[in-house]
């Protein structure tokens, strides 16, 4: 069972059944069971699903193929994992994330991918692409304010100064992507009172006077989460960023995290170089697969294979279970 974007919205199924590249009728060498689509993306995909399944037929041939996609939203994802089970798939493979999935708690996906695990079946997922390209910290109360809502700002600085930005490179044309969350409950997992604390994540310019952008959506009593993206567009005349991060109200959190998706981007200080892997990549039940160039495998004198740079690291740790109570070890 294969979950992706899209199978057939550019219309090369037919063609790869009769090259061989896929199973089902008219396949030249002979296996002819039609791969099973049990949901298709209305449109606008790339049919990744399509060449995730062409390189489960060439490695095993004979395997009955089926699919579902995995972008219309969270729910939708974790029902097609069950479903894929349920039709008679006992080995599971996906290459998404959502980035707003939790990262110290097991969302809907996660609990899905357990799900299946514990009846039988083997899920396979993509580590990710974003090597270590993660900051976290606990939260440092620096005793300064941002302008706008006026939360506290956060200390990057570990040591005895302060310093409540962090310098980031953001080259012309590249966008800077990042999911920030911290150790507070999701309501959107556990129900009940949410998030007790609400957090914003801003982009200042290179002198860290002027705001220019940032994500602050009402946290309380939702999810412990913001999403932020921003585009150097090249009108600001730099590649040189600041960041911040303030705690707008509610108890000051142990531990905050963003992971950043942008491998051009570079953080110019206070790095911690932390986990990348999260969501249901990283649920108990789950195989998160990391990257290696195959010609740096084992089939060509390479052992252990050779992680390749970019492959996303693990670590990230649960610290709630799914009812939203801290667990006495991660």
């Amino acid at each position: 069972g294969v979950l992706s974007d899209s199978f057939d919205n550019l219309g090369g199924a037919a063609d790869d059944v009769a090259s061989g590249d896929l199973p089902g009728i008219g396949n030249p060498l002979g296996n002819t069971t039609p791969i099973t689509v049990l949901e298709e993306l209305p449109g606008g995909g790339i049919d990744e699903g399509r060449g995730m399944l062409q390189l489960v037929h060439d490695v095993a041939p004979g395997a009955d193929l089926a699919f579902h996609t995995a972008f219309l939203g969270q729910a939708d994802f974790a029902n097609g994992i069950i479903e894929l089970a349920e039709a008679g798939s006992d080995a599971i493979v996906d290459d998404i994330i959502y980035l707003d999935e939790p990262m110290f708690q097991d969302g809907i996906i996660a609990q899905a991918v357990d799900q299946v695990v514990a009846d039988g079946a083997a899920y396979f997922s993509s580590a990710g692409n974003n090597a270590r390209n993660s900051y976290e910290s606990a939260f440092n109360p620096s005793g300064q304010f941002e302008p706008i809502f006026g939360g506290e700002l956060h200390d990057f600085d570990p040591g005895v100064g302060g310093d409540v930005l962090q310098s980031i490179t953001i080259p012309v044309g590249a966008q800077f992507l990042v999911s920030f969350q911290w150790d507070s409950p999701f309501f959107s997992v556990s129900g009940g009172a949410g998030s007790p604390n609400d957090l914003d994540i801003f982009l200042f310019d290179e002198s860290g006077t002027n705001i220019l952008d940032g994500s602050f959506a009402g946290n309380i009593g939702n999810d412990p989460v913001e999403v932020f993206g921003f585009v150097n567009d090249g009108s600001f005349g730099t590649d040189q960023f600041n960041l911040a991060i303030s705690n707008f109200e509610g108890p000051n959190p142990d531990l905050l995290k963003y992971v950043q998706f942008n491998r051009n981007v570079t953080i110019n200080e206070f790095a911690t170089n932390s986990s990348t892997t999260y969501g249901h990549a990283n649920a108990a039940g789950a195989e998160a697969v990391g990257a290696a160039f195959y010609q740096q495998t084992p089939e060509f004198g390479v052992n252990p294979p050779l992680l390749e740079p970019f492959s996303s690291a693990g670590g990230t740790p649960i610290l709630f279970d799914t009812d939203g109570n801290r667990l006495p070890e991660p």
